[in-house]
């Protein structure tokens, strides 16, 4: 741990976990450079397509950040809007990957209303849901809530407040430099208060506010500025109160599809719905998070079933 200096010098494409050194205040900071423009060129989005998706990956690093052991943290919209569905998870140490589903129709009409309200406009109504997958744990933990807000950013809000009961703010940002997509966020949560005298539960509420009040002042260029590390940014919003600075997680654009996986998905089919499979012989399979493509046969899948491996 140190106060304001970073420990590895990594500029990008990072998570930085931190706490105000006495506001009772914990968060992390997210910068995403080189790691979010592939990811989001890949599938060639809209512009619109593309920044909710990107929205989306901030926050899956924001909360897979947080995972103390191997698993996968997904962000997933569904509703009836132009953009059907969101898909953004991280996985530890850092893999990002996303992908988005839309209606080119529905969202040429979306681009023409004039409604602030982004999540309603673009994505309608449904629902986000959060969730955690451990390696090697059949269970899942998942929590879903409707889809209200302004941004994703607010639902994801809404979530901790409804559901953990944590109170938690979030600032996220994505726009096109130079040509470019980048991304920034920033999350803080409220530490909970046990066996304190009723002075220090009174000084943590008015550290809390205080840091909300921060938050809100932190603006969307600096959260996607190429020059400001992400130290700086943090003590240009908490020099004043203390902030230490925790092991930064890389993020990098790693895909978890493989050959492996697509052969142990089709083991489970007959041998019958196989070749109804088959364009000329060959079973394709793409991946819609990274746009590979795997080529089978009935054969590949039979040797593999035959494999005690």
């Amino acid at each position: 741990m140190t106060e304001i200096s970073d420990t590895k010098i990594v500029t990008d494409n990072l998570i930085q976990p931190f706490q105000m050194a006495e506001a009772g205040v914990r968060g992390r900071i997210v910068r995403v450079g080189d790691v979010l423009d592939d990811i989001l060129a890949r599938h060639n989005y809209p512009d619109r397509v593309a920044q909710l998706l990107g929205e989306g990956l901030v926050l899956a690093a924001m909360l897979g950040g947080a995972l103390k052991f191997d698993g996968i943290f997904t962000v997933q919209t569904k509703g009836d809007g132009a953009i059907s569905m969101i898909a953004a998870d991280m996985s530890t140490p850092g893999d990002l990957r996303g992908y988005a589903a839309f209606d080119a129709d529905k969202l040429d009409a979306a681009e023409a209303s004039t409604s602030t309200d982004i999540v309603s406009r673009f994505l309608g109504k449904g629902y986000i849901a959060f969730t955690i997958d451990a390696k090697g744990n059949e269970q899942r933990y998942q929590g879903i809530v409707e889809l209200e807000g302004t941004n994703l950013a607010e639902c994801m809000e809404s979530y901790f407040t409804r559901s953990e009961q944590i109170e938690t703010r979030l600032k996220v940002a994505v726009e096109k430099v130079d040509g470019k997509w980048r991304a920034g966020g920033l999350m803080i949560q409220r530490l909970p208060e046990t066996g304190k005298l009723e002075s220090d539960v009174e000084a943590a509420e008015e550290g809390w506010r205080n840091a909300e009040a921060l938050v809100q002042t932190v603006t969307d260029e600096e959260l996607t500025d190429t020059r400001l590390r992400s130290s700086e940014l943090l003590y240009r919003i908490f020099h004043e109160d203390g902030v230490w600075l925790y092991d930064i997680h890389e993020l990098a654009d790693n895909c978890s599809c493989s050959e492996a996986r697509v052969l142990n998905t089709l083991k489970s089919f007959s041998t019958e719905n196989l070749e109804e499979m088959c364009e000329d012989g060959v079973i394709g399979v793409d991946c819609q998070f990274c746009s590979a493509r795997y080529e089978l046969t009935v054969s590949d899948v039979e040797a593999a079933n035959e494999d005690p491996s």
